[in-house]
């Protein structure tokens, strides 16, 4: 126990390191800031999307409709959603890095110049696709809210603006984020296990991108249940 304690705070204290710094905000750069947008814009079309059904189907008021929007986007679609694109377009991307690294004896190189595996490959992009999780699903889900308010009320949405933390409390909030980092955690996790366990052989690459989709997808689900048990 001590042993395994000891090796993880080793590979922590990668961080305070600049190489290790660098691959983590390369991770992160590559995994947020490039479908920042495209994710905000698919929260926009759920939230209005959601709003318009509820409002048209169930003659909800706007203050129902919003609130129900808040309850439904923050815990379930917007982290849920999230983590499911980050998987298919990086968790992939992950694996094929690795797997390709492997294969190409960069690893072995890095072990024979005792550079820390878990410091320098591990955990920067584990905690990438970790943070890059949380971020995302705060840009879906407030622009599910803004397209959830201009879809109820047009342009006229200044009111519903300025109530939204009367529908929102921060326990869903801090509820999506959570989720998130969970969700991200454990598809960097898998997805580095996926690419640095391979075989010798280039066939191995699409497999291990394969592997790390997959298993990405089944433990995402498996959180998101256990989620809903706790909370």
């Amino acid at each position: 126990m001590k042993r395994w304690l000891r090796h993880y705070l080793q590979a922590f204290s990668g961080l305070a390191r600049a190489p290790v710094r660098r691959v983590y905000l390369k991770q992160v750069y590559f995994t947020a800031n490039e479908a920042a947008w495209l994710m905000f814009f698919i929260g926009f079309a759920l939230g209005g999307i959601v709003v318009t059904q509820l409002h048209g189907q169930y003659g909800q008021s706007r203050d129902a409709a919003m609130r129900l929007l808040g309850s439904l986007t923050f815990t379930e679609l917007a982290p849920l959603l999230t983590v499911l694109i980050i998987m298919a377009r990086s968790a992939s991307a992950i694996a094929i890095e690795l797997a390709s690294m492997r294969i190409n004896g960069e690893v072995r190189e890095l072990e024979r110049m005792n550079i820390s595996i878990p410091s320098y490959l591990l955990l920067p992009r584990v905690l990438g696709m970790m943070t890059s999780a949380v971020l995302l699903t705060a840009c879906m889900a407030l622009g599910s809210m803004l397209g959830g308010v201009l879809m109820i009320s047009g342009w006229d949405a200044s009111y519903q603006v300025l109530a939204i933390d009367r529908v929102l409390g921060i326990t869903a909030v801090l509820l999506a984020l959570a989720k998130a980092a969970t969700f991200g955690l454990a598809g960097g996790l898998l997805a580095c296990h996926a690419g640095l366990n391979v075989q010798l052989s280039a066939t191995e690459i699409p497999r291990a991108a394969s592997r790390a989709v997959i298993r990405g997808l089944f433990a995402l689900f498996v959180l998101d249940l256990c989620w809903a048990f706790v909370s």
